[in-house]
């Protein structure tokens, strides 16, 4: 498959992020379901077949892996597949889209996290101060401005399965590393769908009554089928198609368009409005990414 030029890569990459800031209003517009496992499963049903028709149309690429790689794929798929979708859907029954959206950009400060508790990586200058900034940024986005309730245990239900399912992404983030040193983004990011839907399917029966009304309502087809096809397996590819050409600096940064495009969906189909104490929260947190960005981290 030929190298995207140059701008188209630019577009795809800001499509991608506009397909992630619409997660959280797809979840909340089917939060009545009260369906997260058979959604999930559903969305990456899809997502891996997709990928899988995707690996069979590009030459060269392996359609298995040694037997050594599947506990970590399994790993994966724990983390990344089903703990982060399973708890953002159930999140969403508790909180607004717009949010969720601005407790996901905290994810790349989580990995800033893990990477100092395992891996002694420490960020210096820059990215040290961006770091404390986005960590008051996400505290004021989930203590609606009152950062001091942190210690008073009045942040609510939605907010903390947010904060979870954004720490499973950050895991996933941290253990897919070892894995990207031997399979391409592409293989890794699908075995580690076909790991999670695989792991979901038991859960399934738990929503047994919700499947009847789900399976009926054409509109959940439509929005599982988009969630699936394009925020699953098209938003990845193209992030890596990006991560291929830009380098992964400079296509992770448009990762910081997901919380201002979240918060502009979010009031355009949900008529969410956002509060003074979100958008300065969320403006610390971008703040305290593109800080981040900006230095790498010393051992």
């Amino acid at each position: 498959m030929s190298a995207p030029a140059a701008g188209a890569i630019h577009l795809k990459l800001i499509a991608a992020a506009t397909f992630w800031a619409m997660t959280p209003i797809f979840g909340r517009m089917l939060a009545d379901y009260q369906a997260p496992y058979a959604l999930a499963f559903g969305r990456f049903a899809i997502a891996t077949a997709v990928l899988y028709c995707v690996i069979r149309l590009l030459p060269g690429v392996p359609r298995a892996v040694p037997r050594a790689d599947w506990p970590a794929f399994l790993l994966l798929g724990l983390t990344g597949i089903c703990l982060h979708n399973v708890l953002v859907l159930i999140a969403m029954e508790h909180v607004q889209a717009n949010r969720a959206n601005v407790i996901f950009a905290s994810i790349s400060l989580m990995v800033a996290l893990i990477d100092i508790a395992i891996w002694r990586r420490l960020p210096a200058g820059a990215a040290l101060l961006g770091l404390l900034v986005g960590i008051l940024g996400t505290a004021v986005v989930v203590t609606d401005g009152v950062p001091a309730q942190l210690f008073e245990g009045a942040i609510g239900r939605g907010e903390w399965l947010v904060l979870a399912s954004a720490a499973s992404w950050a895991a996933y983030s941290v253990l897919g590393r070892p894995l990207l040193e031997r399979h391409s983004p592409l293989v890794v990011t699908y075995f580690a769908s076909l790991s999670g839907t695989l792991l979901l399917i038991p859960f399934v029966a738990l929503d047994a009554d919700a499947l009847g009304p789900l399976l009926r309502d054409e509109a959940a087809w439509g929005i599982t089928l988009f969630v699936g096809c394009f925020n699953s397996a098209l938003g990845f590819l193209w992030y890596y198609q990006g991560v291929e050409r830009l380098g992964a600096m400079r296509a992770s940064a448009y990762i910081n368009l997901v919380p201002i495009f979240g918060v502009a969906l979010a009031a355009l189909v949900l008529d969410e409005h956002a509060s003074v104490a979100l958008l300065a929260g969320g403006a610390l947190v971008i703040v305290g990414l593109v800080l981040l960005n900006r230095e790498p981290a010393r051992a």
